[in-house]
């Protein structure tokens, strides 16, 4: 049939069809023989519709017009590399021409901070990406006594420190490839379950039995407000009898709990054993860290490793950049949890509620003091707590920690820096004045501390923990002075109660030295009184003086700092890693304000290049001309130039 109808008759090709099958036989899915009417429909009696057949043309495209947009979007791609390469070539220009980037609270046209890596650097470093956040104006300082000095005109002392002086420049402006906010490379062995790394069990045993009788101990109640004892010594077990596989968090704890009562039972026994455990612990911990997942469940112990990591990196590595994304990622898991609300009486078992407050308070403690020093606001607001502490119960490390969000906060952040001088100065004055009275709550407990020393079973390094924590009060107290606006005509810019307790700052600095260097603990305790006194804590004091002695050429000030940096020189036997460098670059620093502050006041001796470049307009130049004094910007340069010198310090460079 379908022959007859011609279809068959061309096989390579079907000839399109003219008309399709009726409505009613596709609706009752029959065969038509398109027929009008069809078959079906006469016999059905129905009405026969054929629908139209849609057409196949097509019509062809058009592309000319995309065309012209792509190649148009090509252009403007091109334009922007293009952009991007000159961009990149001011950005490696050289150290003359080097790219400035202001900081949003400061004035446009003043020196800025940032520095940019040169040409000369590693290429897999990201290009444009700031390195170093100096310290301009005392870094330009520097720069400013190096330059145009003639070496045939200098004695050798005198070449050998201008000699020193330029390595420090080059370091500071072509910083090495190595520098980064990690921890030190180091191999990175599977964790397995067995003890053969750790310290001997019955040195363990000993250490744990000894730290619970002596609860009370400065050190050891810091610990168990951050992980129980018995909470330690379960985790050890699980560590040193691993029926069940332990996991990296029980790892990092154990080791980091460990480290810390070997540390102080060293001060107490004086066993040579004992400081090889801690610091093979320290070690164990290092390498930990490294494998540390970057996702942690949000669990209490979690929360105890993060704040255990977070303050070996501020206490053994001075690495405040890490240090933050520790405690930052444990206050997150805290926030997580609720351990910030108040919680009703029966919801939660007593003791591990306060096991949950004292470790949200001891990450509290820490974030709000790495949110000061690196002048970053804080993840938590205190009206976000709800957790109730009694004002006069309170324990002073909270309170410190609280006046610390304050400052940075209305003070020393981008909005505090706006504030109208008289503003500030009225908070200022009442920061101070509250931060006074936990001075004073210090000095009785100084004072307590030492009529007991004479017991048996005192804790004799209570009273240089104490003493460390008047050094950080005081520079915290100078830092809050600097920020009260000063009489106008008054040359050095700082009012003479900030520098008076700048100047207390230092001589309190000279006894604690004395202490943690003749304490058993040995070259240990002196790295973390330098870590935390010095790099952690933002200290202004040297900061204020250093740049009050050049402007006024004081050789009292400048005496003052020679004995600071002195101080600071580590023994022939300490490892060079943690003292090393802030004694060389607050050496440098003193050595070129003695060169300068000699060219001033003895012409005779000085170099008249060095004299006729460093005038009044130099000074002006790189902020310490008594025009600039005046500036309204000053406390924001002064402040920003200070976390630049702490950043400096917070690299582990030699210089």
């Amino acid at each position: 049939m379908e022959i007859s109808r011609g279809i068959a008759n061309t096989p390579s090709k079907r000839p399109a069809i003219t008309r399709r099958s009726c409505d009613q036989c596709r609706s009752r899915k029959i065969r038509c023989d398109r027929g009008s009417p069809c078959s079906n429909c006469v016999s059905s009696r129905l009405e026969c519709i054929h629908s139209p057949v849609a057409s196949n043309d097509k019509a062809p495209r058009q592309r000319v017009l995309i065309s012209a947009q792509y190649e148009q979007k090509i252009d403007n791609i091109a334009k922007g590399i293009d952009g991007i390469k000159l961009l990149l070539q001011d950005i490696n220009a050289p150290s003359g021409a080097a790219r400035a980037v202001d900081h949003p609270a400061r004035n446009v046209g003043q020196t800025n901070l940032l520095r940019f890596p040169h040409e000369n650097q590693s290429s897999s470093l990201p290009v444009g990406e700031p390195l170093w956040d100096h310290s301009a104006h005392i870094i330009d300082f520097v720069k400013a006594v190096v330059q145009d000095r003639d070496p045939s005109d200098v004695g050798i002392e005198e070449n050998e420190i201008l000699s020193s002086l330029k390595g420090l420049i080059r370091k500071l402006e072509n910083p090495t490839p190595n520098l980064s906010s990690s921890l030190p490379e180091a191999n990175i062995p599977k964790l397995k379950p067995i003890s053969s790394s750790m310290p001997p069990m019955e040195a363990v045993v000993t250490v744990l039995r000894w730290a619970k009788d002596h609860e009370t101990y400065t050190r050891i109640s810091w610990v168990s407000r951050i992980i129980s004892l018995e909470k330690s010594a379960e985790i050890c077990r699980k560590v040193y009898f691993p029926i069940d596989d332990y996991s990296q968090v029980d790892y990092v704890i154990a080791n980091e709990v460990l480290s810390h009562l070997f540390a102080e039972h060293v001060v107490v026994s004086g066993l040579p054993d004992y400081q090889d455990y801690y610091h093979l612990c320290r070690k164990n911990l290092q390498v930990a860290l490294l494998q540390l997942p970057l996702l942690l469940p949000a669990t209490q112990e979690a929360i105890s490793a993060l704040t255990l990591a977070s303050y070996y990196c501020i206490e053994h590595e001075s690495k405040a950049s890490m240090a933050w994304t520790y405690i930052s990622a444990a206050l997150d898991r805290c926030l997580t949890l609720g351990y910030h609300r108040s919680r009703s009486t029966g919801e939660i078992d007593p003791a591990l509620r306060k096991s949950q407050e004292n470790l949200f308070w001891s990450v509290y403690r820490l974030e709000k003091g790495m949110s000061l020093r690196l002048g970053r606001s804080s993840n938590i607001r205190d009206s976000e707590i709800t957790l109730t502490v009694d004002d006069e119960s309170e324990p002073r490390t909270v309170k410190l920690s609280r006046l610390q969000g304050k400052i940075y906060d209305q003070l020393y952040s981008p909005t505090g820096l706006c504030r109208h001088e008289d503003d500030r100065g009225r908070l200022a004055k009442e920061f101070a004045r509250e931060l006074r009275g936990l001075i004073d709550r210090t000095h009785a407990e100084i004072r307590d501390s030492a009529d007991k020393q004479n017991d048996i079973n005192s804790d004799t390094m209570r009273i240089i923990y104490l003493r460390c924590d008047l050094v950080c009060q005081s520079s915290l107290l100078a830092l809050i002075l600097r920020a009260i606006p000063t009489s106008p005509g008054l040359v050095s810019g700082v009012s003479d109660e900030s520098v008076t307790v700048a100047r207390e700052v230092m001589e309190i600095h000279q006894q604690c030295m004395l202490d943690v260097r003749t304490c058993k603990a040995g070259p240990a305790m002196v790295s973390k009184y330098i870590n935390w006194a010095i790099l952690h804590t933002p200290f202004v004091p040297f900061s204020i003086l250093f740049t009050r002695s050049v402007q006024l050429l004081d050789f009292d000030d400048l005496d003052l700092l020679d004995r600071f940096t002195a101080s600071l020189k580590p023994n022939e036997t300490a490892s060079p890693k943690s003292t090393t460098h802030p004694y060389q670059l607050y050496e440098l620093l003193c050595q070129a304000a003695r060169l300068y502050i000699n060219s001033r006041t003895m012409p005779s001796l000085s170099n008249p290049a060095l004299t006729s470049f460093l005038d009044d307009s130099a000074l002006q130049g790189i902020g310490f001309g008594a025009a600039e004094m005046e500036n309204q910007g000053l406390l924001s340069d002064w402040y920003y130039n200070n976390q630049g010198l702490m950043d400096i310090l917070d690299n582990d460079i030699q210089f």
